[in-house]
Formats: C-alpha cells, structure tokens, sequence
C-alpha cells in the first residue's frame, strides 16, 4: 500500500512540477496576448475614426471650396463681360451697384459669399476662416477679391503653399 501511495505521490508530484507550471505559464501568456490584442485593436479603431472624421471634414471643406468656386467665376465672368462690353477698365463697386443687373448679380454673390463664410465658421479651422474673412473683405478691385478669395482656399487646403495669386494665378482676359 506505500507503494501505492508513493507512485500515486510521485505521479501527482510529476504532474505539479512538471504539468502544471508550463500549463498556467501558457494560459498567462494566452491571456496577456489578448489583453495585448485589445489594446492595438482600440488603437486601430480609435485612428480609424480619427482618418474618417478628417477625411470628412477635408470633403466637407472641398464641396464648400468648389461651390463657392462656382459663385466666384460665376460674378467674375459678369463683370469681365460688362468692363469688356462697356470698354472699361474697372468695373467698381459703385458701377457696378449703378447698374440693376450687375447689382442683381453682387448680391447674389455676396450672399452666397456670406452663407459659405458662416459655414466655414463652424467647418473650419480658425486660421481658415479668418483667411476667408479677410479675403472677402478686399477693398480693391473684383479681381483682387477673386484672386484672395481662391487663395485663401488654396491655403485651407494646402497651408504648405508656395504659390502667390498675384505671381502665379492668371485670369484670362478678353
């Protein structure tokens, strides 16, 4: 009967030195992998969403950029028609606020102008805005305003920009 026990003693004792101590060291390192692997998961997620809200917001800033594109060379082209037709070298604010249609026309730009300000206001980031605030309030001529008006997006979009509108942006003549 001791040898019995002794066997049964040594099985038991092979098992917990031997068995046991790989066994739970295995489970430890099972256990801390997936603890390790729900953390880079998170960390993905987490950059994931920050990629989409960025590309979002880039997108939101691009359809903002190319509709207020529209309604910049949409004015331009009006006034570049009427100094040409009208053999004048300037059409300034108040010529153009003298005559009905082209009045028409500045306050339609002006207020499509000003929605998509305020939009920015909320998109944008603050430099932005402000560029484009600034930009819409150029006292000079229609195409120094067309001109910082482009430039100021070109900046939201490429704030690394090199190129200057009065050195590299060329609006075609008649």
């Amino acid at each position: 009967m001791d040898y019995v026990y002794f066997i049964i003693g040594l099985v038991v004792g092979f098992i917990i030195g031997k068995f046991l101590p790989s066994y739970f060291s295995k489970k430890g390192e099972n256990l801390a992998t997936k603890e390790d692997i729900g953390k880079i998961t998170s960390e993905i997620e987490k950059v994931k969403i920050m990629f989409k809200d960025q590309y979002e917001l880039s997108k939101t800033e691009r359809d903002f950029y190319e509709n207020m594109t529209k309604t910049i060379y949409k004015f331009s082209a009006k006034i570049k028609k009427y100094e040409f037709e009208n053999k004048s070298k300037l059409a300034t604010k108040e010529i153009v606020l003298a005559n009905e249609e082209l009045k028409k026309d500045f306050f339609e730009f002006i207020d499509n102008a000003s929605e998509f300000v305020g939009k920015s206001y909320v998109f944008l980031k603050e430099e932005n805005y402000q560029n484009l605030k600034d930009a819409l309030n150029t006292k000079s001529s229609f195409a120094d305003l067309t001109k910082n008006l482009l430039y100021a997006m070109r900046k939201s979009l490429h704030p690394d920009t090199k190129l200057k509108p009065e050195e590299n942006f060329k609006e075609f003549r008649y």
